[in-house]
C-alpha cells in the first residue's frame, strides 16, 4: 500500500479537481493521499468527502510558500485546524500577493515585447487567489511564445530571468510557528530543490518536525542523505510526487513514485502526540 502525502489540484495550479485527485489516486492504487495547495487549504473539504467513497484516506494539507534571508522554501503542513479563521488570516498574505505578482510579470512581458494581459491568466486560474506562474507559462504557451512549460519558466519566469517578480511572504520561523499553533505537522517540502544546501538545517532549526525524503526530484544518493539527516535529528520521514496532473508537463503519473504506509503510520502517531494548540487570537 503506497501513499503520496504531497498532491495539488485545482485549488492551486493542478488541472485535476480535489474530487478529480481522489479518484485518480483510487485507479493508481495508493491508499492515503494529501491533497496539499500552495497557499490555500479551499480544495480539502471537496477532497475529504470523496475519500470514503473511493476507499482513499486523505490528510488535509497544504504547501506553504515562505522565505528565508537563504531563499525560499515551501513548508507542508498536515492536519491543522483549516477551518480556523486565523489560520486562514495567517496564509491570506502569501496568497494576497499571488495576484499583483502576475499584474507586474505581464508588465515585464509586454516590455520585451511578449503580449500577454493578467486577465488572461486569471481566467486560466480561475481566480486571482489560486493564480501562479504554472498559469502564466500555459497562457504563454497558448500563444506561441514558448515550445513548452520548461522554456517560459527558464526564459522568462525563474528567478532571475526578465519576468521574474519577487513576492512577498511569511518567514519560514513563523509558518512553522502558524501549522504548530494550529494543531498541524510541518515537513520540509522538497529539500533537494533548495538553493542553499545549509537551509535545510535552518528550517530544522527553526522546528521543521519532517522532512520530504522521498520525491521525484530526488535521486537515491539524496534519498539516503535526507533519511539520514531525519533519523539524526529525529525527525519525520514523508514522500510525495508533488503532482500537478497534466499542468506541468511532467512525464510521471499519480501512483508512480512509491512511498512506503509506514511514513503515514508515523505521521498519524505523531499527530495522535500533539496536545489541542493553543492559539494566539
Amino acid at each position: 500500500m503506497n501513499i503520496d502525502l504531497h498532491i495539488h489540484s485545482t485549488a492551486s495550479d493542478g488541472s485535476l479537481t480535489p474530487t478529480q485527485v481522489v479518484q485518480e489516486a483510487r485507479q493508481a492504487g495508493l491508499s492515503v493521499i494529501s491533497v496539499a495547495d500552495h497557499d490555500t487549504t479551499s480544495g480539502v473539504a471537496e477532497a475529504l468527502a470523496g475519500q470514503d467513497a473511493h476507499g482513499v484516506i486523505v490528510v488535509p494539507g497544504v504547501e506553504i510558500s515562505a522565505s528565508h534571508p537563504s531563499g525560499e522554501a515551501h513548508i507542508l503542513g498536515y492536519w491543522m485546524d483549516h477551518n480556523d479563521s486565523a489560520f486562514q488570516a495567517f496564509l491570506e498574505r502569501p496568497r494576497s500577493t499571488r495576484g499583483p505578482r502576475i499584474v507586474e510579470m505581464c508588465k515585464c512581458l509586454r516590455g520585451l515585447g511578449l503580449e500577454v494581459q493578467a486577465e488572461e491568466v486569471f481566467e486560466e486560474a480561475g481566480g486571482k487567489e489560486t493564480v501562479g506562474r504554472p498559469h502564466l507559462a500555459k497562457v504563454l504557451l497558448a500563444k506561441g511564445y514558448v515550445k513548452d512549460m520548461e522554456e517560459a519558466f527558464r526564459s522568462y519566469l525563474t528567478k532571475g530571468a526578465p519576468a521574474y517578480v519577487k513576492r512577498i511572504k511569511n518567514s519560514t520561523a513563523e509558518t512553522i510557528a502558524a501549522i504548530h499553533r494550529f494543531g498541524g505537522i510541518s515537513v520540509i517540502a522538497h529539500p533537494g530543490l533548495l538553493k542553499d544546501p545549509g537551509l535545510v538545517d535552518s528550517l530544522i532549526q527553526e522546528g521543521a518536525m519532517g522532512i520530504e525524503v522521498l520525491c521525484h526530484e530526488h535521486d537515491g544518493a539524496a534519498v539516503e542523505r535526507y533519511s539520514e539527516m531525519a533519523d539524526r535529528n529525529g525527525l519525520l520521514k514523508t514522500g510525495g510526487s508533488d503532482y500537478h496532473g497534466d499542468m506541468l508537463e511532467k512525464s510521471f503519473r499519480l501512483g508512480d513514485l512509491k512511498v512506503p504506509y509506514p511514513f503515514y503510520l508515523e505521521l498519524k502517531a505523531a499527530k495522535a502526540r500533539i496536545q489541542s494548540p493553543t492559539r494566539d487570537r
